[in-house]
């Protein structure tokens, strides 16, 4: 290969090698924004929950006291919003490429118990071209944010497709599954039942008074469930988000590895090939000498 050629491809894999350290520091810094975030994210939701628990309580008390003890309409609703029926998976995959097998992980996941009368709702592009590839049709898809400052669009639009499947009782689970990052490098799937809500009754010990509220208990919890289970999809994208930039992260560490050793590797082949070109004219001078010199 000709010294020329060996410097064309050297510029070329430092070009590429400058493309991969950017892709690394926007993952990197993107992914520690999230992480971040999660800390009040979860501290939000952990308060919702209790609320929830609070709403629970006072709607349950308040439905026994006017049905005599016997339970009411509130236990009914109870059993008939657990009973079984089609369900509305929710799966956060990536928006854009360049993760690995992020994505393969996350339908792999959901496989093992997909059945054709599930709604498999994607959020991430690449994530439901990846799903529609291994032959799963998606009954919505909407695109990840790839900011921290866009996930409450995201999920605002999330919502807009979700609740009024269960209002109108077209699904009567919903499950969400997404990624976890760790901190380590490691990624975790995990799967939650977002509704109906997987939360006990708290009970007020020694007597406590109910906490104070102007507003009718069925009226007070719908509003504060609405607001949980918004909480919970908040949570599972910011996940989402930390996690796909995490993988991004990795797959350009090791590319900028592999792309540092053949650039390595040509700067050697560059250095020979200028040696061997300023033999080949130090040969040259004195081949053409000697010649002069026997003239």
């Amino acid at each position: 290969m000709r010294l020329a050629e060996i410097e064309r491809h050297v510029a070329s894999m430092e070009e590429l090698q400058r493309i991969v350290g950017a892709m690394r520091a926007i993952a990197s810094m993107r992914m520690q924004e999230a992480v971040r975030a999660l800390l009040s994210v979860r501290a939000y939701g952990g308060a919702l929950a209790e609320a929830v628990n609070d709403a629970l309580a006072i709607a349950r008390e308040e439905a026994h006291a006017a049905c005599g003890g016997r339970g009411g309409w509130f236990d009914a609703a109870r059993t008939s919003a657990q009973r079984r029926g089609r369900r509305a998976i929710v799966v956060f995959g990536s928006e854009h490429g360049f993760v690995g097998g992020f994505n393969r992980r996350l339908l792999e996941a959901v496989e093992s118990d997909l059945t054709a009368a599930d709604a498999l709702m994607i959020v991430g592009c690449r994530g439901a071209a990846f799903a529609a590839e291994r032959g799963h049709e998606a009954a919505w898809v909407h695109p990840l944010a790839t900011r921290l400052a866009g996930i409450a669009d995201t999920v605002r639009l999330l919502e807009e497709g979700l609740l009024p499947r269960i209002t109108h009782d077209e699904v009567v689970r919903v499950e969400v599954v997404f990624s976890r990052h760790l901190g380590s490098g490691e990624l975790a799937i995990e799967r939650r039942r977002l509704f109906p809500l997987q939360l006990g009754v708290a009970r007020r010990e020694g007597g406590g008074l109910a906490p104070l509220h102007d507003l009718p208990a069925t009226e007070l919890l719908e509003r504060l469930t609405a607001g949980y289970m918004l909480a919970q999809l908040t949570e599972a994208a910011t996940e989402a988000l930390a996690a796909e930039n995490a993988a991004r992260f990795a797959a350009m560490e090791s590319a900028r590895d592999n792309v540092g050793r053949k650039l390595e590797a040509l700067r050697l082949d560059a250095s020979r090939a200028r040696q061997e070109e300023v033999t080949t004219e130090l040969l040259d001078l004195v081949t053409g000498q000697e010649a002069v010199d026997h003239t």
